[in-house]
């Protein structure tokens, strides 16, 4: 796998990733996700990050992940350079989207900005090009084909498709279904374009390598946690308190926040001493109702989610839909919080109902489930034992880095 330098030495593989986001600090999913490869890969491999950045802000963060890295590049975003630069780019880019068809989610997470730092990196002689999601399909263009993997960290197109179904609003929802309609279009188009593809689920692999057709390997990315980081470190549960962790900047949280307060709260009204936490960030006008509901604590953005998923009583995730991985669910079991979710929530992850978690797909079921669990101490300790197992051998960091050197080391061989 290695080259020979002139002094006979091994020279490391190199690997490109490039991300519409800066990947640190991990603080969200998608941050996270990207955090932990690199971590996976570090002491292989020589990683280098492309990504854009929001606000110059970011610059220290940049630096700080390079810790991690061989280097980090970033391209402050054009629209984000002034407020001039904001409205002239909206124009722009809606005049683009109306006339070209093209989805507003590529013309903002690939701009020529990016595009162009991009292309003064093939003479570093990369051994791999990992493009983080279909939107920066662009960048493959650059690169040798052979060298170029896509992950995706979902399959938007059905998101997308069950956000325009579940909207209520009709203007939301003719602007979700032209979404649905545009960003499909592309987002098939970059799966049959790619000949190495990485999903995280095995739901989405199949999904993905049917659309993608035969002439495409579509494998799934190991990832992982670091037990020891989440490990509680004893006292007493708050076990009367239901934990709610989404991020509002998600269509899939935000729905289910709404259902969780609007249809699941009223229905375990009459628990005594029941109290409700929300954590995520600042919520959308839409559930600013929420704020006026004295019986939900909203916490807002938090640094570390740790200290919330020692003291509650259980998680609860009533997803109606969305895709990927739910790096929540991993945490709570790492810190042994037991999980009360929808089939939607743990799709493609090998967790079992009643062993594991506990399922409910209606309000009414998720109220039941919420009141038994509460109500069983020694249920919630068996659930929460038999999940810790299960999640620290499948989503372990020492399992994680060995099963990604290996899937990396066989991308690069087969380039």
């Amino acid at each position: 796998m290695a080259e020979e330098t002139r002094l006979g030495e091994k020279r490391r593989p190199r690997i490109l990733l490039i991300k519409p986001v800066l990947p640190y600090p991990p603080d969200r999913d998608t941050r996270m996700l990207s955090f932990r490869l690199i971590c996976a890969l570090k002491d292989r491999f020589d990683v280098t990050v492309l990504s854009k950045i929001l606000s110059p802000a970011e610059t220290p963060l940049a630096e700080a992940l390079e810790q991690w890295c061989k280097r980090v590049d970033t391209v402050l975003a054009p629209h984000r350079r002034s407020a001039l630069h904001r409205i002239a780019f909206r124009m722009f880019y809606f005049l683009t989207s109306t006339i070209a068809r093209q989805s507003m989610k590529s013309l903002y997470d690939c701009p020529g900005a990016l595009l162009r730092a991009a292309k003064r990196l093939p003479r570093e002689n990369f051994d791999l090009i990992l493009i983080e999601y279909w939107q920066l399909q662009k960048m493959a263009r650059l690169f040798p084909q052979a060298k170029v993997v896509l992950l995706t960290h979902d399959v938007d197109m059905h998101v997308n498709r069950q956000v325009a179904l579940f909207e209520r609003n009709l203007i939301s929802k003719i602007r979700a279904v032209r979404r649905w309609i545009v960003e499909q279009r592309e987002e098939i188009q970059a799966y049959r374009a790619f000949r190495k593809i990485l999903t995280l689920t095995e739901r989405d692999r199949q999904a993905v390598r049917k659309i993608a057709g035969s002439q495409a390997t579509v494998e799934i990315l190991p990832f992982g946690l670091d037990p020891e980081f989440y490990a509680r470190p004893g006292g007493d549960r708050h076990d009367r308190e239901v934990l709610f962790v989404g991020d509002m900047g998600m269509a899939f949280d935000r729905d289910a926040l709404d259902v969780f307060v609007r249809r699941i709260c009223p229905r375990i009204d009459h628990l005594e001493d029941l109290t409700i936490t929300v954590v995520g960030g600042a919520l959308p006008k839409p559930l600013a109702y929420i704020s006026a509901d004295e019986r939900v604590d909203i916490i807002g953005k938090v640094g570390d989610i740790r200290p919330f998923l020692y003291r509650a009583g259980c998680l609860v995730v009533p997803l109606r839909f969305g895709g990927g991985l739910r790096i929540r669910i991993l945490e709570a079991m790492f810190a042994g919080l037991p999980v009360i979710c929808s089939s939607v929530a743990v799709a493609g992850m090998p967790f079992e109902r009643e062993q594991d978690f506990l399922g409910a797909e209606t309000p009414e079921e998720f109220a039941a489930q919420i009141e038994r669990l509460l109500g069983d101490r020694a249920l919630a300790e068996s659930l929460a034992a038999s999940a810790l197992r299960k999640v620290s051998d499948s989503f372990g960091a020492q399992a994680q880095a060995e099963r990604t050197e290996e899937l990396f080391k066989n991308l690069i061989n087969t380039g």
